[in-house]
């Protein structure tokens, strides 16, 4: 296993870098049905909705666990504060594509 990256001490700089890597799971989830904090650090658990099909052609829904997010408190905001601004883009109208606008 690699030597873990350098973790620049908090006000070293002001605009951290960012290094973007394409070799990191997506997580897909429909609920976080269970939360809390254990020693100062920030628990949640994601589930998502799965069907289960049986031989007599009837489905089964249930949800599993598809992720458990662990984290700081500071990093708990960081999500929150993307996760408002994601709903946020939510909340403003699409504009209008060119193939789809009305001509007089």
């Amino acid at each position: 296993m690699g030597k873990p990256p350098e973790i620049d001490a908090p006000g070293k700089d002001a605009a951290s870098s960012f290094d973007n890597r394409n070799d990191v799971p997506t997580i897909y989830f429909d609920i976080a049905p269970a939360y809390g904090v254990m020693s100062g650090i920030v628990q949640i658990e994601l589930g998502q909705r799965v069907l289960i099909p049986h031989s007599d052609d009837s489905v089964d829904v249930r949800f599993v666990t598809s992720g458990r997010l662990r984290c700081s408190a500071a990093a708990a905001m960081h999500l929150r504060n993307a996760l408002d601004a994601s709903l946020k883009m939510l909340e403003q109208p699409a504009p209008n594509p060119v193939g789809a606008s009305k001509l007089n």
